[in-house]
């Protein structure tokens, strides 16, 4: 019996896939539930697992584009049977889909495309590999910036079949630096997801009509104080999601976009997080920012985090979003100009350079001038600043508990009442107050409990 694979409809904006890399040997038996292949789309990377057990032919190459609907591989339940299949051709990519009877081809004729050698800047595994890596002893140092390890790639490896670990010769191996006339390159198809990419920023950057402003501040204190508290690993990126989102809905022009001479505003706050990991950027949403807490934040860009490493992101958790976030404060950049992605008047990039006393941050706003001025702009980055740096308990707006230091019974919950005092004797290191803006522009405390819901 004969099980042919088929590319599933993964996003509704591609008819085709590209194939990453196969988990498994061409002929080799495969159990129910195995990984087999990863696949990349405009929008995300997807590992596709084995619905039935059986001998595996694939019916395309690493780098290879495939049409959605036509065979991806087949799956026999006895090795003999692999040779005779014959199977439809299938669309390719940039050809029309057929629409008439079908041709059949042996699988020896199917067509094979050769793919470049590439060099990573960082490494990152597959399940099944991290199962083999344990297994055999190994570590990650086996593997210094090879980009996708597979099971496959180990496999390889440990039989001796290959000589690297995922690539047989570095690209500095291949190149020269020769200042000739005519120089020999390297050629590299761009990915699916690198075009939608490109496409994004330049729906919202070809009209020149943009620009960027800054702002900076001395984040050492705030850091400190989630230090102190033991929140978000002494990392400022929730606060700025959390009081960014806030701020979209006073200042609606960044969260809109400009199309046929009309604003159009968005109505709810779905912010977008530009994370790039090693595996190509990706900006997932997180819907209704605005209704979230600072802790359930954290949680979510943890968890986005991990599931871009996994390949596990959803199609539709990479569409949507209202105004964009980008942070490359974690590799010490103070200062960068964001682009805007289309269907937006704004992106905010947090920088940061820890090799700095006082360890200096940046707000960078990138906005479309034919939504917003450059007042609306300068009014709304120092208002984040200013909320911001109201968590820095440093600067006396108030102290953070110690044992040296007495509990200030006067600082209490605005929504439940409870003091500091009374609070951290209840909870102790899980206490925390969040600082925040009144209506009337004061400064307000809100526990946990509360921030989270869990309050009576």
């Amino acid at each position: 019996m004969i099980t042919i694979v088929k590319v599933p409809r993964i996003n509704t904006n591609d008819n085709a896939v590209e194939v990453v890399d196969w988990e498994v040997e061409d002929g080799a038996f495969v159990e129910k539930g195995r990984e087999i292949v990863v696949l990349e789309t405009s929008k995300a990377a997807v590992t596709l697992e084995a619905e039935t057990e059986g001998y595996i032919r694939q019916l395309a190459k690493r780098g290879d584009l495939v049409l959605d609907g036509s065979p991806l591989c087949c799956l026999a339940t006895s090795a003999d049977e692999l040779p005779a299949l014959t199977l439809p051709e299938g669309p390719r990519p940039g050809a029309p889909r057929p629409g008439g009877a079908s041709k059949d081809v042996a699988l020896a004729s199917i067509e094979r495309k050769e793919t470049t050698t590439r060099s990573y800047s960082v490494t990152r595994f597959s399940r099944d590999a991290r199962t083999l890596m344990q297994q055999n002893g190994l570590s990650p140092d086996h593997f210094p910036a090879s980009g996708l390890v597979t099971a496959r790639l180990i496999r390889e490896m440990l039989n001796g079949t290959r000589q690297g670990p995922v690539e047989e010769q570095s690209v500095a191996t291949q190149t020269r630096l020769d200042l000739t006339p005519e120089q020999p390159t390297r050629n590299e198809r761009v990915s699916l997801a690198k075009l939608e990419e490109i496409r994004f920023l330049a729906a919202g950057n070809n009209t020149g009509i943009t620009s960027t402003l800054s702002v900076y501040f001395d984040s050492a204190g705030i850091r400190n104080r989630l230090r102190n508290d033991n929140l978000f690993d002494a990392n400022i990126q929730p606060l700025v999601i959390y009081e960014v989102a806030r701020l979209l809905k006073l200042w609606p022009q960044f969260n809109a976009y400009f199309e046929n001479n009309t604003i159009h505003f968005y109505d709810r706050v779905d912010v977008g997080l530009a994370i790039d990991l090693g595996k190509g950027i990706k900006v997932v949403t997180i819907a209704e920012t605005d209704r979230l807490s600072p802790i359930e934040i954290f949680e979510k860009t943890l968890d986005i985090g991990l599931r871009y490493l996994e390949n596990r992101l959803h199609p539709e958790e990479l569409v949507g979003s209202t105004a964009t976030i980008t942070d490359l404060s974690g590799l010490d950049v103070l200062h960068f100009r964001p682009l805007i992605n289309g269907k937006q008047s704004a992106i905010i990039g947090l920088g940061g350079d820890s090799t700095r006393p006082g360890h200096p941050s940046s707000i960078n706003l990138t906005f479309d001038h034919r939504v917003a001025t450059g007042r609306d702009g300068a009014m709304f980055l120092n208002e984040l600043r200013t909320r911001l740096l109201s968590y820095d308990l440093s600067k006396g707006a108030a102290q953070i508990p110690s044992a040296k230091q007495p509990l200030n019974a006067s600082l209490r919950c605005d929504t439940c009442g409870i003091d500091q005092a009374a609070y951290y004797a209840e909870f102790g290191r899980d206490a925390y107050m969040l600082a925040y803006f009144r209506e009337d522009g004061t400064m307000g405390r809100v526990c946990h409990r509360c921030s989270t819901g869990f309050a009576g």
